[in-house]
């Protein structure tokens, strides 16, 4: 017999392999379920946009060098304009408006 106040949590195993099975196949099944709407639906809803992948790659890449747009990352990003944050458990007693 249990002792009272055990939960059900305490009493069962968890199968972490079993769990990354399921995982592995909600994603695939997502990824899946995207190429398939893309494939069915998406020349009604964007008829001048390329439709496979390949397409895509090549029509963003021919895109880039038209633009000449640069590649960014994060070493080549600032973020000092931004505002600071305020320090946490900082009060603020300025007059609300």
């Amino acid at each position: 017999m249990s002792p009272i106040g055990r939960h059900q949590c305490d009493q069962t195993e968890h199968n972490y392999v079993a769990e990354a099975f399921n995982w592995e196949q909600r994603v695939k099944g997502e990824n899946d379920a995207a190429r398939e709407w893309s494939k069915n639906w998406g020349s009604l809803f964007a008829p001048d946009e390329p439709t496979s992948y390949k397409e895509r790659i090549s029509d963003l890449k021919r895109k880039m060098t038209k633009e000449k747009l640069p590649v960014q990352s994060n070493y080549q990003m600032s973020y000092t304009k931004a505002k600071a944050y305020r320090k946490f458990g900082e009060k603020d007693h300025r007059r609300k408006r």
